[in-house]
This record gives structure tokens, C-alpha cells and sequence, in this order.
């Protein structure tokens, strides 16, 4: 199984992209991983929810996740779990033969409901709302923290 993080914008804080570097690096040992960007939207906000630029960065993202059966979109009203949990649904899609796992993060403004309608699995990290850049971190940190869970290693406490 390889897993992709696939986000919209660049990382531009170096403390996060330090950050999700080293935790990519741990992945690696463990399962094939790639981080995927795509240019955020020109930031035209039409009526004042961002619908136009939502619609751009849809676009990018669906290019880029063309060949993706299994997509996971980062949202605040998906599905919450513990770490145990998530290692165990990782798990579970390894031990299913899933080839590849597509992550996405949005933007600013979220991600276009009709790449949300194609999400195999909304996901939540948190009730509450995260910058694009961190919650990109905080998602390596568990996808790191649920292999290791995996192998029974004794990183997760």
C-alpha cells in the first residue's frame, strides 16, 4: 500500500514543513509515501464563501487524484477516531489490498463538495478548525503513530 498526501498550497511556515518532513521520513519505513501539492486558488471570493475558489481547487485536486480509487478527505464533519482506532481502519485497508490511500487537504475555504461526494472516508481530525499547514502535520503524526500501533512498537503511549 502506498499512502499520498495530497493538499492544496505549498507548506510555508519551515517549522511545519520540518515537521512533516520527519514524520514522512518515518512513514517511509514503513509503507511508500508522496506528498502531492496543488496551487491554491486565486483567492476570489465571489459571494464571500469562497465558492470560486473552492471550485478551482477542486479542479486541481480531482487531476491529481485521477488514478485514485480510495480517497480520504480531511473534513470537520467526518468521522472522529482514537488512534487505536484509525491504526485498527488502517489496518484494515492494508489488510484489504488497497493499493493506494489518497489523503486530501484542503485549502482556506475546504474542499468543493463534489470531491467530497466522491470521498471514500471524511475524516475529522478535530471539531475544531486547523490551519491547512498543521493539520497536514497532525495527519502524518497519526498516519506515523498508527504504524506503529501496527507493529507494536512503543512510540504511541
Amino acid at each position: 500500500m502506498k499512502i499520498v498526501l495530497v493538499a492544496v498550497g505549498r507548506i510555508r511556515e519551515p517549522y511545519y514543513r520540518a515537521g512533516i518532513d520527519d514524520y514522512v521520513h518515518r512513514i517511509g519505513r514503513y509503507v511508500p509515501i508522496e506528498e502531492v501539492e496543488v496551487g491554491a486558488g486565486s483567492g476570489e471570493e465571489g459571494n464571500g464563501r469562497g465558492t470560486r475558489t473552492l471550485i478551482v481547487e477542486g479542479e486541481r485536486l480531482q487531476k491529481a487524484l485521477d488514478r485514485d480509487k480510495y480517497i480520504i478527505c480531511l473534513d470537520q464533519t467526518g468521522k472522529e477516531f482514537r488512534s487505536e482506532e484509525f491504526s485498527d481502519w488502517l489496518q484494515s485497508r492494508m489488510n484489504e489490498s488497497v493499493s493506494r490511500l489518497a489523503f486530501v487537504i484542503g485549502g482556506a475555504w475546504g474542499l468543493s463538495p463534489s470531491l467530497l461526494e466522491k470521498a471514500t472516508l471524511r475524516l475529522s481530525l478535530s471539531k475544531m478548525t486547523l490551519p491547512h499547514e498543521l493539520a497536514r502535520l497532525v495527519l502524518a503524526e497519526q498516519i506515523y503513530r498508527a504504524l506503529t500501533l501496527w507493529k507494536g512498537e512503543k512510540y504511541h503511549k
